[in-house]
This record gives C-alpha cells, structure tokens and sequence, in this order.
C-alpha cells in the first residue's frame, strides 16, 4: 500500500500540472484582446472628472425623530465618571 501512494504520487502530479496549465495558458489573440479591451488610465484626467461634479448637487434630506426623543438627542442617565 505504501508503494502504492509513492507510485500515484506521479501520475497525480501530473495531472495537476496539465490542469495548471490549461489554465493560466492565454492565446496570442486572447491577449491582444484583453489589451485592446483596456481602458488607459490618467490620474490627471479622474481628478478634474471628480472635482468637476458639482458639490451643490445634493440637498439634506430630514428625517422624522422618534417619538419621544428631544430634540438635542438622548441625555446622558449617569454623569461621566
């Protein structure tokens, strides 16, 4: 039985490797690809997209407080120690 796992131990390997290999390889064409289908990134460009949006294009939005609460929040029930 010992002798047995050591002879498996290759033909497994092997079957590992070749299952690796199917997928890390790329074709030539799927790497033209997947370069074509890139977008170039400019930092300069995404800043003045970000700083261009407007910073006045939101208004808050009120919620209703819970009943019973007062209006500055929820007091203390035991003074800071």
């Amino acid at each position: 039985i010992v002798g047995a796992s050591f002879g498996l131990q290759s033909f497994t390997q092997t079957r590992y490797d070749l299952q690796d290999q199917k997928v890390k390889q790329v074709t030539h064409e799927q790497a033209l690809g997947l370069d074509r289908k890139k977008k170039k990134f400019d930092i300069r460009e995404e800043y003045y997209k970000l700083s261009a949006a407007s910073e006045q294009d939101w208004e808050p939005k009120r919620i209703q407080r819970p009943e019973g609460l007062p209006e500055w929040g929820v007091p203390p029930t035991e003074p800071p120690s």
